[in-house]
């Protein structure tokens, strides 16, 4: 140890302090951090929200780049969606075990007189209640092809479209005739 190294310490990030950096660009949603204090694997409706929320028209316009391929678009277009329906399966399962949870920890909070505690289970269950209605509109909406897989498919679409469209100008309208 360095006799000044309590200076160093001082000027260094404290390491839970999110890095912009580090989020995934990649399309790896299953690495986004999860709600403060809850474990559960990259399931709660943040992370729902942040997959619908991810650059598809950039990754669209790179596979086009790739493969500019109709049948290759629609493979992707469908394998996104179906990472949407994992990612909600996910996210219902997740929130209905913490519903469960939560009931039970009520019920025996309940038993033991605990009446400031089990009001707050109580806010905690109706949050998770909220949650668990948004996921599952979310997924009826995307089942008739609705709301978050529409925005996917365009984004997604879009983007494949520009690059279709730049590969022509660069390959095809910028050679002299």
């Amino acid at each position: 140890m360095g006799l000044f190294s309590f200076l160093k310490k001082k000027n260094q990030a404290p390491a839970d302090t999110a890095n912009p950096a580090d989020v995934p660009v990649n399309g790896d949603h299953n690495s986004l951090l999860p709600e403060p204090g809850f474990h559960n694997n990259g399931a709660s409706i943040d992370t729902v929200y942040s997959f619908l929320q991810f650059d598809y028209e950039s990754r669209g316009y790179n596979d086009a780049l790739t493969n500019p391929d109709d049948s290759y678009r629609n493979d992707n277009v469908n394998l996104l969606k179906q990472d949407l329906f994992i990612l909600f399966d996910k996210s219902l399962t997740y929130y209905e075990g913490l519903q469960k949870e939560v009931d039970f920890h009520i019920t025996s909070r309940e038993r033991a007189g605990l009446i400031d505690l089990v009001e707050e289970l109580k806010i905690r269950r109706e949050m998770v209640n909220d949650h668990l209605s948004k996921v599952r509109t979310m997924r009826e909406e995307a089942l008739q092809g609705n709301g978050p897989v529409q925005r996917i498919t365009l984004s997604y679409q879009r983007g494949f479209m520009r690059g279709l469209s730049a590969i022509t100008h660069t390959h095809i309208l910028q050679k002299k005739l």
